[in-house]
């Protein structure tokens, strides 16, 4: 695979929107994983934009990331950046994928963010015994069709886990980009074979989220991951465990290592980080520039034979 820089632009589908390769998701500075100061949430979107980033994802279900991204948003100029926001899981209407809803949700959005427009609607997180809803008449996708119509829009997406729902979204033809979810990184890949062959197919980015495994690939003790609302499944530990002893012996940042293998895969769009501190985007970002040898990519890629999970 090729170097990449987290600065490199990619298209997103067949609109004109070229984002850069590393970009901030804003579920963690929000508060959603653990409290988190406003100041640091909005500390962090504004180091994200001072280092070059140019896209900004947020979501209404991430407790306070839409109000602080608005916060550190005010004087900067519109179209320095791009941002998302998604539809389907505010809390005062949760998994409410109709038409309704969804106009209702951006509304809402606009208000909290202190914007008139959004480049990116996303379908968020449905189960699959919503998206006869979401993707049928009077539904979410009708909706933000509309939005995009009216230019309150530039572009649709769906961010979910499960391929099968995202692959259904796709086959609509109308969708621009898709979002997953900790299936692109050192420790499983399937993203590749589960969607981006079909998104291919129809001109659909896929962008790449959890790119650090929830934290398994943070350069923290993979053990000590997890909270009291979530524990780590065990074979995602013991992979990560595995690289993370691995990365010590070679004096290799696992982070780096994470980050820039994402970063390589040109069939991603960009990769997002779930930073929820200057500090914490300013680390990342000095991992992703830090060369690492040609030596460990390829000693990596036998080990990852090993440890590769297949779900």
């Amino acid at each position: 695979m090729e170097i990449a820089h987290p600065l490199d632009k990619r298209r997103i589908g067949r609109t004109d929107m070229a984002v850069t390769a590393l970009s901030m998701g804003g579920a963690g500075l929000g508060g959603i994983f653990g409290e988190v100061s406003e100041t640091a949430g909005v500390a962090a979107v504004e180091k994200a934009l001072e280092l070059g980033m140019n896209w900004l994802d947020t979501s209404p279900y991430y407790l306070d990331s839409e109000r602080r991204m608005g916060l550190a948003l005010r004087g900067v100029p519109r179209q320095s950046y791009y941002l998302s926001t998604k539809v389907g899981t505010h809390r005062d209407r949760y998994q409410d994928y109709s038409a309704d809803a969804v106009r209702w949700s951006i509304d809402n959005s606009l208000r909290t963010l202190g914007l008139d427009d959004v480049d990116i609607g996303l379908i968020h997180d449905p189960l699959p015994y919503h998206l006869d809803q979401a993707l049928g008449p009077d539904g979410a996708l009708e909706a933000l069709i509309d939005l995009k119509r009216q230019g309150i829009i530039k572009a649709i997406g769906i961010g979910v886990q499960n391929h099968y729902l995202i692959r259904r979204a796709i086959d609509t033809g109308m969708l621009d980009m898709a979002l997953t979810v900790n299936d692109y990184t050192l420790l499983r890949q399937s993203v590749l074979e589960g969607v981006c062959d079909d998104a291919e197919s129809r001109a659909v980015s896929v962008v790449g989220g959890a790119a650090l495994a929830m934290g398994l690939l943070s350069g923290r003790d993979p053990l000590s991951i997890g909270t009291s609302r979530w524990t780590p499944p065990k074979d995602e530990v013991a992979a990560a465990l595995r690289l993370y002893d691995w990365c010590k012996q070679r004096d290799v940042s696992i982070l780096g290592l994470a980050l820039q293998f994402s970063l390589r895969q040109r069939r991603l769009a960009a990769t997002l980080i779930g930073a929820s501190s200057a500090e914490e985007v300013e680390g990342c970002w000095k991992a992703a520039v830090t060369p690492i040898d040609e030596e460990i990519w390829i000693e990596l890629t036998n080990l990852l034979e090993e440890i590769r999970l297949k779900s």
